[in-house]
């Protein structure tokens, strides 16, 4: 330009080159920023990603949890449809047949319940029904002031039977000793029970002593006639010693009769056995 001082000239220039380089350090700057956040943005990138591949897995592993749940709860569902409808049909069956069941259960019951009173090998009655029996017929007596009887009967020299034939001959002995007995005694609430090993008791209601005695002679004839073979005894046979007594009630307690009738047993057995002791 004509006319212009060259300084000035000189000077516009560097201020257009200032210029310039300021405007350059802007675009480094805008490009560092540029690189940082585009470095930033593929890390926070992969990120997200990780993120949403994890949430993905998750979310599959919780879907099908869910289908197994909901395969178990059909399965159950259906379960308990079918053990109601078993249900329905037993309740039914039940209250079709309640009158059957019931005398069925009370059968079984009444069976048990006379088992538990029973000696397993003899049929007789055991010391449990013996004990109830006692107690009832005592309080009986004693409320109706008439006589109660008993007779307490030992095998003779049963060891030595057992001894000699075995344990299993002893057993058959006993069976038909019980045998013997029972075909002495003809009144339903009359009772024999095995009292323990070889010794018999016969409970006699409304039963004074001379009543008592003729019943222990009965049975002494019948073991005569039955004869049951034992070799060592001295009369080659089954034997019995019975002590036997009889009381009108005047206490509470059963046991004087037991005990008076073991007293008259040990008499028998003490002069000989084979023997009655039916009077003090």
């Amino acid at each position: 330009m004509p006319g212009t001082d060259p300084y000035v000239k000189v000077l516009d220039i560097e201020q257009t080159l200032a210029d310039l380089n300021r405007a350059m350090d802007q675009l480094r700057r805008e490009r560092d920023d540029l690189e940082i956040a585009l470095t930033t943005a593929v890390e926070h990138g992969d990120a997200i990603e990780a993120q949403l591949e994890l949430a993905n897995r998750q979310l599959q592993r919780e879907v099908r949890e869910r289908r197994a749940i909901e395969v178990q709860l059909r399965q159950l569902v259906a379960t308990i449809s079918q053990k109601s409808r078993d249900l329905e049909v037993v309740l039914q069956t039940i209250t079709e047949h309640s009158d059957q069941m019931d005398l069925h259960w009370l059968d079984r019951y009444r069976q048990s319940e006379d088992s538990a009173r029973r000696d397993p090998l003899t049929g007789l009655a055991n010391r449990r029904m013996l004990d109830e029996r006692m107690a009832d017929e005592w309080a009986r007596a004693r409320r109706q002031r008439q006589w109660l009887a008993m007779l307490l009967c030992d095998v003779d020299h049963f060891k030595t039977y057992n001894d000699l034939h075995g344990h299993q001959a002893g057993d058959d002995c006993l069976k038909r000793i019980a045998e013997t007995l029972c075909q002495e005694l003809h009144r339903h609430n009359d009772l024999i029970a095995r009292y323990g090993g070889e010794e018999f008791v016969l409970l006699l209601p409304d039963t004074d002593e001379v009543g008592a005695q003729r019943v222990a002679e009965s049975i002494q004839r019948a073991f005569e006639k039955a004869a049951l073979p034992h070799e060592n005894s001295p009369h080659g046979r089954i034997t019995l010693s019975i002590g036997a007594a009889a009381m009108i009630p005047d206490e509470d307690d059963e046991g004087a009769l037991f005990a008076e009738v073991d007293r008259r047993l040990y008499l028998a057995k003490q002069q000989g056995r084979n023997l009655i002791v039916a009077s003090s």
